[in-house]
């Protein structure tokens, strides 16, 4: 027996057959009295279930769960005939989701998920998981990725600054200290004081094709 799934703490209607006692017939006319079913919450002690199981026919029954008996991380619902026995005992599993407490924190619902950096490291960037073709192309897209695709936000003092010493233009002004330009070769990057030697030939500009 497989278990379904419901949002943590969402009040929520479920769905079940009954059969007959010793046939394989659906049961049609259940009726039931307080404690025919009951809700087991993280394996903890059976409480009866907030309301009873409702008859929509042809043997199928609904039952409602409160947004409390929600709140847990496995919950089994047990359907079973506390007098003379009419129907075969049932249960239904549950697993919840969405919800830092739930069986699965992973919320269903949100099209758009939320994932951390850390929760990537632990669960997607492994070594098993990346294989070295992966790696491969990775490091592929980031030597040949333009820097001005960071240029808005990224400091000088970063690999992107490094990079752009190396790459974008650069001169030495009027000053004698150089200027580092970004990729449009108009916009100051930076300006990087220099130390000069009057022995040393001095260079003028720096113009990457």
């Amino acid at each position: 027996m497989g278990a379904i799934l419901r949002k943590y703490g969402l009040a929520t209607t479920l769905l079940l057959p009954l059969i007959k006692r010793g046939a394989i017939d659906f049961e049609p006319g259940a009726t039931f009295v307080a404690g025919d079913s009951k809700i087991i919450k993280d394996e903890g002690a059976p409480a009866n279930t907030t309301n009873s199981p409702a008859n929509e026919g042809n043997g199928i029954y609904s039952l409602a769960l409160t947004a409390t008996e929600l709140q847990a991380s496995r919950i089994v619902v047990t359907v079973i005939d506390a007098a003379t026995k009419v129907w075969e005992d049932q249960a239904i599993l549950i697993e919840t989701y969405g919800n830092g407490a739930a069986q699965h924190a992973f919320d269903l619902d949100t099209a758009q998920q939320q994932v951390t950096v850390a929760s990537m490291l632990a669960d997607v960037l492994t070594s098993a998981a990346l294989s070295q073709g992966a790696a491969q192309e990775i490091a592929d897209e980031l030597l040949q990725r333009a820097i001005a695709n960071v240029e808005p936000s990224a400091g000088f003092r970063t690999l992107y600054g490094a990079i752009a010493s190396l790459v974008n233009r650069a001169k030495i002004n009027a000053s004698g200290n150089l200027e580092v330009y970004k990729t449009d070769d108009a916009t100051l990057l930076e300006t990087l004081t220099a130390t000069t030697n009057a022995q040393q030939d001095p260079i003028a500009e720096l113009d990457p094709p």
